[in-house]
């Protein structure tokens, strides 16, 4: 297998990964089928019949297809990988915006309070932290 671009071959037969040599063959015969006799008209369909036959070689041949599922499988695996560190980095990302904005209401509502009410904090201040501070007490 080339390291370069790999073909789906799955996707060209449409089945899953996980397909049974049933039914590659059947997907083969009914795609096969309908390409031959589409082929006669045009010449796209019998590329189309080309990557079909490539395919069902690949996939019917258990040794053959041992190697393309190594190779296949584990770019699906990296690409998967992929993608759910992007999510979970973009979640992360949310989260932090959220309380950065949760974080700055508070302090917002805090300095609010503390102005409209700077009599009362700070008699509350003096009663609690009183007797911690060094210097009123006399």
């Amino acid at each position: 297998m080339a390291d370069t671009a790999v073909i789906d071959y799955y996707g060209i037969l449409n089945l899953p990964s996980s397909a049974d040599l049933l039914g590659i063959e059947t997907a083969y015969a009914r795609l096969s089928g309908e390409l031959a006799q589409l082929s006669i008209l045009d010449e796209g369909h019998r590329d189309a019949l080309k990557r079909v036959n490539e395919a069902y070689a690949v996939l019917s041949t258990p040794k053959l297809r041992r190697e393309y599922d190594t190779v296949f499988l584990s770019r699906e695996r990296h690409a998967e990988i992929a993608a759910r560190k992007r999510f979970v980095r973009r979640r992360q990302w949310m989260q932090r915006i959220v309380l950065s904005a949760l974080l700055s209401v508070v302090i917002a509502q805090a300095g609010a309070l503390a102005y409209l009410g700077r009599e009362h904090v700070s008699e509350a201040a003096n009663t609690v932290l009183g007797p911690l501070l060094p210097g009123d007490a006399g």
